[in-house]
C-alpha cells in the first residue's frame, strides 16, 4: 500500500462555516453514495462516486470520476487529475471545498542557509544608531533616540495603521461592515478627520461611508481619479488653479486633500477622500503613499468579500433551484395509467433546472382520460411557476367539464385574468377513450400532433384555436378522430422541432411523424426512444435550448 501525508480539506456549508475533513486514505473518494470516503447522500447534484483524492509522487491530486454534472477547481473544469496547492478551491456538486496544507505532515524542510551564532555578550547595541520596534496587539512601540525621533514616530504611527488594517481586513466580515471600517483605518493612518468612501455600483458612485457631512467633491478630482486611476494629493487647494475655478473646495475651507481610487487588479471600484482643514499638518507625499497602497488592500478586500457573497447566494440559490426541480418532477405523472386499450408513455426534460413544459394524464368522470401537453413561454423559474399553475388550474376543471373545447375555452379565460400580458401558453388537449380509442381535443395554439396509422397514412390534428393567455374571450374549436388498433399518437413541444444543431438546422416536425411511420409496430416507449435517441444524434455535441417534452400515445 503506498504510504501518504494526512492532511485536510475543509469543507464550507450553506451557512460559510467550514468543517474540517481528514484525508486519511488514497484513494479518498466523495459522492453521493452511503459507501464511499465522504459520502453525501442528500447532493443530488453529486454522481454516486464523483470525485477521488489521491496520494501521487509525493503530493495529493484530485480526479474527476466520470461524474454527471463535473468538478471544478478554481473556477476550471476539471478535465484530467490536478495536482492540489494550499488554498484550492473544489466545487463539485453543491459541496465547496478548501484544500489546507497540514504543515506538521509535510516532508522535512531542506536546510535552512541562515545560520545563528553567539554574541559577545559584553558588547551593548549602540542606543544612537540602533531603533526597535514592538510589535503588541494594539500598536508598534518604540524608544528612538537622536534626531530621526519624529520621522520614526511618524512612520511608527502609520506602520501600525498598516498592522492594524491587516488584521481588521483579513478577519471575515460582512461586505456592509467593511466600507465604515476602512474609511476609520484610512482617517487613522494618514491623520485626517474627513473623509468619504463611495463605491461604483451600477455606474453611480454612491456614498457607503462618511465621516463629517457636506462634502462637496470637485467633479475634476472625482474624474482624475476614476479615470485616469491615479492618486491625487492637493497640499494647498487654494493655490491650485483647476480647483480654485470650481469653487466646491475653495468655500468650504478645505486647504488639504487626497482621492485615491479604490483599485482592483481590472479595475476601478470606487473612490476613497479625505481632506483637512489644516495648513500647519497638510498632507505629504508619504501619506499619499500610503493612503494608495490601503485604498488597494482595501478593495482587493471588498471586493472578495461581495465574491463571497455572490458565491453563497448562488449556492443557496442551487439549492432552492433543485428543491424547485424536485418539486416539478412530482408534479409530472411517475408513472402512466395502466389501461386495458391505451398505451401511453412520456418524458419532459428541462434544459435547465426547471422548465416550463408540462405533461399529464387526467382521469375524466366519463371514463376517458385527458392526455396533455403544454409549453408555457419563456424557461426557468418563472415558467415553472406559471407551469405549477396551468396544472392545478387543468385538475380543477376536469372535475367540473367534460367538453374538451369548452374546457380549453374556461382554461384560457383563468390564465388570461392571472398571467403576465408578456407570458403565453401553448397546449394540446385530447380526451381519449381507451376502449374505443375515440378522441375528442384541441389544439391551442401547439405544435401539430401526428397520428401513424397502420394503413401508412399520418394524420396532424390542428382544430382548435390561439396560444393560451392572449384573448380573454376566445370559443375554442374541438376535433374528432379516433385512434384504431394499433395506431400511434405523438405529442411533443417545439423544444423538439426547433432544436438547433451545430449548424444551425432545426430538427423539425416532419422527422417526427417519419419516425413515428417507421416505429408503427412497437410500443410507446419505444417509439418515444426512438425520437429522443435521433433527436440527439441530430444535435450532436449540442445541448437542447429548450425543454424537450413528449407523450406517446398507442391503440392497444
Amino acid at each position: 500500500m503506498t504510504e501518504f501525508v494526512e492532511t485536510e480539506i475543509l469543507l464550507i456549508g450553506p451557512d460559510g462555516a467550514p468543517r474540517p475533513i481528514r484525508l486519511n486514505a488514497s484513494p479518498f473518494i466523495m459522492g453521493r453514495s452511503e459507501t464511499v470516503n465522504l459520502p453525501m447522500p442528500g447532493d443530488t447534484m453529486l454522481s454516486r462516486q464523483h470525485c477521488a483524492f489521491e496520494w501521487t509522487a509525493g503530493a495529493w491530486v484530485i480526479r474527476d470520476l466520470g461524474s454527471k454534472n463535473g468538478t471544478t477547481v478554481n473556477g476550471q473544469p476539471l478535465v484530467r487529475e490536478h495536482r492540489l496547492f494550499s488554498g484550492d478551491r473544489i466545487v463539485a456538486g453543491r459541496q465547496v471545498l478548501e484544500f489546507e496544507v497540514n504543515k506538521g505532515t509535510l516532508p522535512k524542510p531542506a536546510p535552512s542557509p541562515l545560520e545563528f551564532v553567539e554574541d559577545d555578550a559584553g558588547v551593548p547595541m549602540r542606543p544612537d544608531s540602533t531603533f526597535i520596534i514592538r510589535l503588541d496587539s494594539a500598536n508598534f512601540s518604540s524608544k528612538p533616540s537622536g534626531a530621526l525621533s519624529v520621522e520614526l514616530e511618524r512612520a511608527n504611527r502609520r506602520m501600525d495603521a498598516l498592522v492594524r488594517a491587516g488584521r481588521e481586513l483579513a478577519s471575515f466580515k460582512p461586505i456592509e461592515s467593511l466600507f465604515g471600517i476602512t474609511l476609520d483605518l484610512a482617517l487613522d493612518a494618514v491623520g485626517a478627520k474627513r473623509g468619504v468612501l463611495m463605491t461604483l455600483e451600477n455606474g453611480e458612485l454612491i456614498t457607503r461611508a462618511n465621516k463629517g457631512d457636506g462634502f462637496r467633491v470637485s467633479s475634476a478630482v472625482r474624474d482624475k481619479v476614476m479615470r485616469e486611476r491615479a492618486s491625487l494629493l492637493v497640499q494647498d487647494a487654494s493655490a491650485d488653479s483647476l480647483l480654485r475655478a470650481s469653487q466646491t473646495i475653495v468655500q468650504q475651507n478645505i486647504k488639504s486633500l487626497m482621492a485615491v481610487p479604490l483599485q482592483t487588479e481590472s479595475q476601478v471600484i470606487g473612490i476613497l477622500y479625505v481632506d483637512t482643514p489644516s495648513l500647519l499638518h497638510p498632507f505629504d507625499a508619504e501619506a499619499l503613499s500610503l493612503l494608495t497602497v490601503f485604498a488597494n488592500i482595501a478593495a482587493i478586500r471588498i471586493e472578495h468579500a461581495r465574491l463571497v457573497e455572490v458565491e453563497h447566494a448562488e449556492r443557496l440559490m442551487m439549492h432552492d433551484l433543485e428543491q424547485a426541480a424536485d418539486i416539478q418532477r412530482n408534479l409530472f405523472p411517475q408513472n402512466p395509467p395502466q389501461l386495458p386499450g391505451l398505451e401511453l408513455s412520456g418524458r419532459s426534460l428541462p434544459c435547465r433546472s426547471v422548465g416550463g413544459d408540462y405533461f399529464d394524464y387526467i382521469p375524466m368522470a366519463d371514463g376517458r382520460i385527458l392526455v396533455v401537453v403544454a409549453d408555457v413561454s419563456g424557461k426557468g423559474l418563472a415558467a415553472s411557476l406559471l407551469m405549477s399553475s396551468l396544472q392545478a388550474r387543468v385538475h380543477a376543471l376536469c372535475e367540473l367539464e367534460t367538453d374538451v373545447a369548452k374546457l380549453v375555452s374556461r382554461l384560457n379565460h383563468s390564465i388570461k385574468a392571472n398571467t403576465p400580458d408578456n407570458k403565453f401558453i401553448t397546449g394540446f388537449f385530447a380526451a381519449i377513450h381507451p376502449d374505443t380509442g375515440e378522441m375528442e381535443y384541441s389544439n391551442a395554439g401547439h405544435n401539430a400532433p401526428v397520428i401513424a396509422r397502420q394503413s401508412g397514412k399520418t394524420e396532424l390534428l390542428t382544430a382548435g384555436g390561439p396560444v393560451l393567455g392572449i384573448l380573454p374571450n376566445i370559443t375554442y374549436a374541438g376535433g374528432r378522430t379516433r385512434l384504431d388498433r394499433g395506431d400511434l399518437l405523438v405529442m411533443y413541444s417545439d423544444g423538439v422541432s426547433e432544436a438547433p444543431n451545430a449548424k444551425g438546422d432545426e430538427f423539425g416536425e416532419e422527422p417526427v411523424a417519419q419516425i413515428a411511420a417507421a416505429c408503427i409496430d412497437r410500443s410507446a416507449d419505444e417509439v418515444l426512444m426512438e425520437i429522443a435517441r435521433q433527436l440527439r444524434a441530430f444535435l450532436g455535441d449540442c445541448s437542447p435550448t429548450d425543454d424537450v417534452t413528449m407523450v406517446v400515445a398507442r391503440k392497444r
